[in-house]
């Protein structure tokens, strides 16, 4: 028997298995390339997730700064002469103890006044914002305005501070405050 030869027609199952090698390597190769799309897509959204929340924890942080300094700003505009010990000590409660010091130095002329005058005050702030921003330390404005009466009379005031605060234990304190011409 002779070996059949070839006429030209060729094996429809013979094609199909070389071309298969091929389309597998293909199938591979996209494969690969969605897995790193995919990979890199997963990585994008957890970095825009951290930030996200990054962000947030911030600006909770710089809120909480910016409600200590308001909260000075209206201690130290609402007073009454009577009772100047419990004014003191709720104002001294938002301060460092390096700036209590100085607080008490500087509070000394003004305890008399109020109590001889029979002062009583009333704040109110207008507005505040953050200047500067850290981890630890914090610059506000504080916009306030204050109302003191007395018997020497009325006396209408109109404040801005910066108000230096840093973080002592995880609570934002005031290490300092100045007025703002």
């Amino acid at each position: 028997m002779s070996e059949p030869t070839d006429a030209g027609i060729e094996d429809p199952g013979g094609s199909q298995r070389a071309a298969l090698p091929v389309r597998a390597r293909t199938v591979r190769v996209l494969s690969f390339i969605l897995a790193g799309v995919l990979l890199v897509a997963i990585g994008g959204a957890l970095w825009l997730w951290l930030k996200t929340r990054t962000d947030a924890d911030q600006q909770k942080e710089r809120a909480a700064a910016t409600n200590v300094a308001t909260q000075l700003a209206l201690r130290v505009d609402t007073f009454d002469g009577k009772n100047i010990d419990r004014y003191s000590k709720s104002i001294q409660a938002l301060l460092t103890t390096k700036y209590k010091a100085e607080f008490d130095k500087q509070f000394e002329p003004f305890e008399q006044a109020f109590t001889q005058a029979k002062a009583t005050g009333t704040g109110k702030i207008l507005a505040s914002g953050v200047g500067a921003f850290d981890a630890d330390s914090a610059t506000v404005l504080v916009v306030h305005d204050a109302l003191v009466k007395s018997t020497v009379g009325n006396q209408e005031r109109h404040l801005r501070w910066t108000v230096d605060l840093v973080k002592v234990d995880g609570r934002w304190l005031v290490d300092d405050f100045n007025p703002v011409n």
